[in-house]
C-alpha cells in the first residue's frame, strides 16, 4: 500500500511539474523544445537535403560588383524597414564603476550606454577606454550565453592593445531587459526569448540597430577603424552588422554562422533559432551573399572563425563547401579579402587564445 501510495506522488509531482515547464519555460522547456523542433525539421527537410548534396554554391549566390549597392540597400531595408541605416545614438552614457573588470591593465574608464528602442526593448552595454590608446575601436558581441562578462578575456585582451571597447549582449539576454509588451490582436507577450521577435514588424532590428547606433556614436571620437568581433550569436551579429554597415572595416565572427544549405543537412546541430533561419530574409540575401557584403570594400576584410571540436555548433569541416568560393568570389570586387581559420586548439564553445591571436595578427598589432 505504501508503495503504491509513493507512486502516486511521483506520478503527482511529475505532472505538476511538466505543467509548470508548459506554462512558465522553465528548465527543461528549451532543451526539449529545441529538440522537438530540429526533428520537424529534419524530416520537413529531407528532401531538400537530398537535393542539396553536392550543391554548387555559385548557384546560391547572388551579389556581385555590379548590384552590391542595391544588396546593401535592399539589406537595409529587410533589416530596419529602411533604404537607409537608423540614425540612432544612444539614449544615455554613464560613468560606472563594475567590480568584475577590476584589474584589467591599460583600463582607464569604463561608460554605461544604452540604447532603447520601440517596446522599451533596452540594449545595455559598455564602453571600456584605454589609458593608452591605439584610436582603434572594436566592437565587442556576447553570444546566447548571456552577459558580454564571459567574454572578459577577449575585451580584456584588446583593451590592453589599446582599443576602446565598446561590449554587447544580445536582446533579453545579459544586462538588457525583458519586458512585457502588448500587440494588437495577439494581448500581452513576455519578451524572454527571441523566438517572440517574428510578431514583430522588423524583427532583425532589435539585434543589429544597438550596434549601428554606436557606430554613429563614435563618428565624431574619429577613430583610425572599426573592427568587430562575435562569437556564437554574436558571431551572427558581426556577420549581418558587416554586411549591411561598411563602416566595419575589419570583422571575425567566430562560431557564428553556417549557410542555411548546411543547416538544412545537419538541422539537429546547426539549424539555429528564429533570427538566424528567417525565411524573409535569408530567402533574399542569404549567408553566402553577407560574407562577400561584409568582405569587400577598401580597407576591408572578413576572417571567419570556426572551431573545429565545437560541442554548440558550426564544427567539422562543412566550411570546405564554401570557403574557397567565397575567397574567389570577393576577388572579382576591386577591394576586399574573405579568409577562414579552423581553431583545431580546443573543445569548446569560445574565442580560444589562439583565436585571439590570429586576430591579433590580421590586425597588425602582433
Amino acid at each position: 500500500m505504501k508503495n503504491n501510495t509513493k507512486l502516486i506522488l511521483i506520478a503527482i509531482l511529475a505532472l505538476t511539474y511538466g505543467i509548470l515547464i508548459g506554462e512558465y519555460q522553465i528548465f527543461p522547456y528549451k532543451q526539449v523544445a529545441n529538440l522537438f523542433q530540429a526533428n520537424q525539421v529534419e524530416d520537413q527537410n529531407e528532401e531538400k537535403t537530398l537535393q542539396l548534396s553536392g550543391n554548387n554554391v555559385a548557384l546560391l549566390t547572388t551579389v556581385n560588383p555590379d548590384n552590391l549597392k542595391s544588396f546593401k540597400t535592399e539589406l537595409s531595408r529587410l533589416i530596419f524597414g529602411s533604404e537607409s541605416l537608423p540614425e540612432i545614438t544612444p539614449d544615455k552614457v554613464t560613468s560606472i564603476k563594475d567590480s568584475a573588470y577590476d584589474g584589467l591593465s591599460n583600463l582607464a574608464e569604463i561608460e554605461e550606454f544604452e540604447i532603447v528602442q520601440n517596446y522599451e526593448i533596452k540594449s545595455v552595454g559598455y564602453i571600456f577606454a584605454p589609458e593608452k590608446s591605439n584610436n582603434r575601436l572594436l566592437l565587442y558581441h556576447q553570444g546566447h550565453r548571456g552577459d558580454f562578462l564571459k567574454g572578459k578575456e577577449t575585451i580584456k585582451h584588446f583593451v590592453e592593445e589599446g582599443f576602446t571597447v565598446y561590449a554587447f549582449c544580445m536582446p533579453l539576454l545579459g544586462k538588457n531587459n525583458q519586458p512585457e509588451i502588448t500587440l494588437e490582436k495577439l494581448g500581452v507577450i513576455y519578451m524572454n526569448t527571441h523566438e517572440r521577435f517574428k510578431y514583430f514588424e522588423n524583427p532583425m532590428q532589435y539585434f543589429i540597430a544597438p550596434i549601428i547606433g554606436m557606430v554613429n556614436y563614435a563618428q565624431d571620437k574619429k577613430f583610425k577603424d572599426i573592427t568587430m568581433v562575435g562569437i556564437s550569436g554574436g558571431g551572427w551579429t558581426t556577420t549581418l552588422c558587416a554586411a549591411v554597415d561598411s563602416r566595419i572595416k575589419q570583422s571575425f565572427p567566430v562560431a557564428g554562422t553556417y549557410p542555411m544549405f548546411i543547416r538544412f543537412e545537419k538541422p539537429k546541430k546547426n539549424y539555429g533559432d528564429f533570427e538566424q533561419t528567417w525565411e524573409k530574409l535569408y530567402s533574399k540575401i542569404n549567408y553566402l551573399d553577407m560574407y562577400i557584403m561584409g568582405s569587400v570594400g577598401k580597407g576591408r576584410s572578413q576572417l571567419q572563425i570556426l572551431n573545429e571540436f565545437d560541442p554548440c555548433c558550426f564544427d567539422g569541416d562543412d566550411h570546405n563547401k564554401y570557403a574557397s568560393f567565397i575567397s574567389s568570389r570577393v576577388e572579382q570586387f576591386d577591394n576586399g579579402n574573405f579568409d577562414l581559420f579552423v581553431d583545431s586548439s580546443h573543445k569548446e564553445h569560445q574565442i580560444s587564445e589562439v583565436a585571439l591571436e590570429v586576430i591579433s595578427e590580421h590586425l597588425g598589432i602582433n
